[in-house]
């Protein structure tokens, strides 16, 4: 009789045991599920602070840098400095699980004194069009949100296919990132990709560095059809030289930076308007 009672707690055990097992799995998944939700992360970029808004993470930022202003939720978020000057101080009492750099922006210096402190980076670098998504869906794994980065990247491919399918005027241009000195773009740099989706044949497509300056003797020997230059003012300087094909056509784009200068979901809007303007 003893031996036969003895066994009914082995397996009443047996019994309860599946049960523990899924109970067990729930609690470790909600763990998961809350840690993902407590991701810390700073920015060092105004550029990545848009992309962690698109991939559904933006009440895991906790720091941004100088000028993040978009969407409009990130203006209240703690400035840790700018893009040359960082308060360390503040960076380190936030805490960051992740801070996201932006390959060739973020001074060198400045990434070596934050892994010196032992805070992890996350190196993040946009050369094409392509990148944009994919920078998305990389953030989105660090805080569990790719069901929501999803949703943003579809709609950045399928307006890329769209404009690319849209018939527009093939004609020479001159991309102005900054007016004094002269900056450009090459031919394989996501800002001439985008003028290209609307018609707009980079005239410095050959440029060996992705960025650099170049004098106003080159552009005019060029001779683009058009000029797009990307600032919030229109650059009065080409008015002086009347024999440029841009300045005969009246062909002068001015596109704000926010829309064109920034590898984000709202270059779509900077597509957009440029393509409008060669139908």
């Amino acid at each position: 009789m003893t031996k036969r009672y003895a066994k009914k707690p082995v397996l009443n055990w047996l019994f309860l045991l599946p049960f523990i097992i899924i109970l067990s799995g729930c609690d470790s998944q909600k763990t998961t599920q809350s840690d993902n939700d407590g991701i810390r992360l700073i920015t060092l970029s105004p550029h990545l602070a848009e992309l962690v808004a698109s991939a559904g993470a933006i009440k895991n930022l906790v720091g941004v840098v100088s000028y993040s202003d978009f969407p409009p939720e990130i203006k209240n978020t703690q400035k840790i400095g700018d893009a040359f000057k960082l308060d360390i101080e503040t960076i380190v009492s936030l805490k960051p699980d992740y801070i996201l750099s932006w390959k060739g922006g973020t001074p060198l210096a400045m990434l070596e004194k934050l892994k010196s402190l032992n805070l992890t980076i996350i190196e993040t670098e946009i050369k094409t069009l392509s990148d944009i998504p994919k920078t998305i869906t990389q953030i989105s794994k660090l805080t569990n949100t790719q069901k929501q980065a999803q949703k943003a990247t579809n709609k950045f491919t399928q307006k890329l296919l769209e404009f690319k399918q849209q018939k527009h005027k093939q004609q020479t241009a001159f991309i102005e990132t900054y007016h004094q000195p002269l900056y450009t773009v090459s031919g394989k740099h996501w800002m001439s990709q985008a003028a290209l989706l609307c018609g707009y044949i980079n005239v410095f497509n050959d440029l060996k560095q992705q960025s650099a300056t170049v004098t106003l003797e080159s552009v005019i020997l060029k001779n683009p059809q058009t000029i797009i230059n990307i600032a919030k003012q229109e650059d009065t300087q080409w008015q002086k030289w009347q024999n440029l094909d841009a300045i005969k056509n009246n062909n002068i784009i001015t596109i704000n930076p926010d829309l064109f200068s920034r590898p984000s979901m709202r270059l779509l809007q900077g597509i957009e308007k440029l393509c409008t303007k060669n139908i």
